[in-house]
């Protein structure tokens, strides 16, 4: 089996969920960062948290953390600080894989092991990165997996300050890529309180803390 690193972000603004934590919401009883790192350390997976400083108390020690400079910059910078961490981190035996995640998808382990269970595609085809389009034909960024060679050179090209402000699709884009199907249902995420229904997430009551 092909060895994986993830990236998971959980530093975005939440402002569509009016500026609640993502990573601290509650799903049965769990939050989200916990059903996220409990997915990854029973599949062996090493990875990196990108967000607040206040989530360490959240991550398992095996689990690095990370924040993007300046904070809130968007989803590439995000990733770029992940995957810098990792580098520096500097494994015996780095992974061959980058997966990039997000902590507000409420199914981890079931998408983890559909993302494992594409990774031989990366060599089989030659392509870099598997970025799944869902049901409705859209492309799932944090649902993906790129070849770690390919995005280590592609965050090493970049300037300092390049990626503030940008997207996925730009970090990521010119990869050779597959995009297969996701089963229906997976890989489901909440931007929206009605999708907080909808998933049984837990929204509090609380106001939102200062998460920079």
């Amino acid at each position: 089996m092909m060895r994986a690193q993830a990236v998971l972000l959980a530093g975005g603004a939440g402002s569509r969920l009016g500026g609640l934590e993502k990573a601290l919401l509650k799903r049965e009883g769990r939050t989200l960062i916990a059903h996220w790192t409990d997915a990854l350390l029973e599949r062996e997976i090493p990875g990196v948290v990108v967000g607040s400083e206040h989530l360490r108390g959240h991550i398992p020690g095996q689990i690095l953390l990370t924040r993007e400079d300046p904070p809130l910059s968007g989803p590439a910078a995000a990733v770029c600080a992940g995957v810098r961490a990792l580098i520096q981190s500097g494994p015996a035996q780095p992974a061959e894989v980058f997966l990039l995640l997000s902590v507000d998808t409420v199914d981890p382990g079931p998408l983890l092991d559909w993302l494992l269970d594409w990774l031989p595609a990366l060599h089989d085809t030659g392509e870099d990165a598997v970025v799944p389009r869902d049901q409705r034909g859209q492309f799932q960024m944090l649902s993906s997996a790129v070849d770690r060679a390919w995005l280590s050179r592609r965050v090493a090209q970049l300037a300092p300050g390049e990626e503030t402000g940008r997207s996925l699709r730009w970090l990521i884009g010119a990869a050779p890529t597959a995009h297969p199907l996701l089963p229906e249902g997976l890989g489901q995420d909440v931007d929206t309180t009605d999708d907080a229904r909808h998933l049984g997430v837990a929204l509090p009551v609380e106001p939102p803390t200062d998460r920079t």
